[in-house]
């Protein structure tokens, strides 16, 4: 059953009406009712889910970017030679790079998830396919 964001009544692609579900996220008046699908449990858990990996993965890479400036710029650590005329600088600059690639595809693959939760709770507020809500 196809309905819009706005509660109006769909017409079909032969012309037919079909009749909208109530939309429990709606207030009265017809606006979405943000606080409650904020105070949902679904929405909650997408929350947690997103915090519970943003926020480490965060701190590990800026941490690492900063760890690696105030390295490079007080200290003489990584100036010995890895491997000929390679210092340990570039092997700890080209270890950045490994690390952005990989955090962002695992980022990618976790979005994936999130996605699937929030869908969820679109689904437990009326929306059945991203499509409609559009």
């Amino acid at each position: 059953m196809a309905k819009s964001i706005t509660g109006e009544v769909i017409k079909g692609a032969a012309g037919s009406e079909r009749a909208t579900v109530n939309n429990p996220a709606r207030t009265t008046s017809g606006e979405i009712d943000f606080e409650r699908i904020e105070q949902s449990s679904s929405f909650k858990n997408l929350m947690d889910a997103k915090k519970k990996f943003l926020i480490p993965v965060t701190i590990l890479f800026l941490g690492l970017y900063v760890l690696f400036n105030i390295i490079i710029s007080y200290t003489t650590w990584l100036e010995g030679s890895f491997m000929g005329d390679i210092s340990w600088v570039w092997v700890f600059a080209f270890g950045l790079f490994v690390m952005t690639w990989t955090l962002v595809t695992v980022y990618m693959k976790r979005a994936a998830k999130f996605d699937e939760l929030a869908n969820k709770t679109l689904v437990e507020f009326g929306y059945e396919d991203k499509e409609e809500t559009r």
